[in-house]
């Protein structure tokens, strides 16, 4: 990983928000709330929080599942996805300083100069709206196929009617192979891989156990040779033994293909012995981000403090004194001094405010 490089994966300000209920009871679940990151190439990415702090959701707006409500997402330079709500917001904002601001004046001529420099910005901001959807929209599939999902469920993720090799040959069929000996010998190869065998590749999902159907789902994300792999949860529905496998399996696969991969987990022990970097979410934002050893070593956020001190060990004297760290919100107060997400060390980011920013960084240096 060299971070002089342009990042495979970059997210800005990505916001992914849900409308829920119906008539005047309808919310906004706000899933991801300006969450920015960059991913190398080469790395383990890897998102942790709690069930429901929107990891992924991230996975699957960044990999088009999802249109995104603002942000963007660029992968291997090129902006693939991209959210239009804070521009949205800007042109009504331009239009109200706009309408107070006619309202004031009495001379014609600067009437039609603020008029006319609003009308100015409001278009700019419109052809951007629109380019933005245009990327959104747009389907690039050789770009696109460089970037694959290995999905939490292996039951749900495989369709139960098809046969192991048209699961794995849909990518490519999909991305235009239409050869079927070539198609026949990417299956055979992919099942190689993961260690299953051809044989294999005529029978159904359901005649597997858990850990193969989770390698059929990962020979699936390798068929059509991809550069940057979503593992969404990839060994969280499998026995601890198969978990081990199917983790030493990626690890196998990043080292002889130099894949990058994203990796959303809520299990720490998992993704200290398998990730470069950590983000930690909270409610959709990102609170604390640095590589794995720093961040283990050194957690500033309370509620990565709690996430580190819920990590059990196999130490029966460790767990016997070992402490719950528990995670109150209440503890920041956001009233009047607004919290982002600072760089309070090289590498090492962490959502704060001022106050908490300088306390931090009192509490690296004792």
């Amino acid at each position: 990983m060299n971070k002089n490089e342009q990042p495979i994966l970059s997210v800005r300000g990505l916001k992914q928000y849900f409308k829920t209920g119906i008539g005047r009871n309808k919310l906004v679940v706000k899933a991801v709330d300006d969450v920015s990151f960059d991913i190398y190439r080469g790395e383990v990415f890897s998102l942790v929080g709690e069930s429901g702090c929107g990891k992924t959701t991230t996975g699957r707006t960044i990999i088009k599942l999802y249109e995104p409500t603002d942000g963007e997402v660029y992968f291997l330079g090129r902006r693939i996805a991209a959210g239009s709500l804070s521009l949205k917001e800007e042109i009504k904002r331009i239009k109200k300083e706009t309408s107070e601001k006619l309202r004031s004046l009495t001379d014609e001529t600067e009437k039609a100069k603020l008029k006319e420099d609003s009308a100015k910005r409001i278009a700019e901001l419109k052809k951007e709206i629109e380019q933005r959807k245009i990327d959104t929209e747009k389907e690039d599939r050789e770009l696109m196929k460089k970037m694959q999902m290995i999905f939490q469920d292996p039951v749900a993720s495989l369709n139960p009617r098809m046969v192991v090799k048209e699961i794995i040959a849909e990518g490519l069929r999909i991305a235009g192979e239409k050869n079927d000996e070539v198609i026949t010998k990417r299956v055979n190869e992919m099942l190689y891989t993961v260690g299953l065998l051809p044989e294999h590749a005529s029978r159904y999902p359901h005649e597997f156990s858990g850990g193969q159907r989770q390698r059929i789902g990962v020979a699936r994300a390798l068929a059509p040779s991809p550069e940057f792999i979503i593992a969404d949860e990839p060994v969280s529905a499998l026995d601890v033994s198969i978990q081990a496998q199917v983790i030493n399996l990626l690890n196998d696969l990043r080292d002889e293909f130099g894949i990058t991969i994203l990796f959303i987990a809520h299990d720490l022990s998992v993704v200290k012995y398998f990730s470069d970097r950590i983000a930690v979410m909270y409610y959709g934002k990102i609170v604390e981000m640095a590589d794995k050893n720093e961040l283990f070593d050194n957690p500033l956020h309370p509620y990565t403090r709690s996430l580190l001190s819920a990590v059990p060990l196999p130490d029966p004297l460790y767990e016997r004194k070992r402490k719950r760290i528990p995670y109150n919100p209440s503890v920041h107060d956001y009233r009047f001094d607004k919290p982002s997400l600072r760089e309070i060390k090289p590498g090492h980011f962490v959502y704060a405010n001022d106050e908490e920013f300088a306390r931090y960084q009192k509490e690296l240096k004792d």
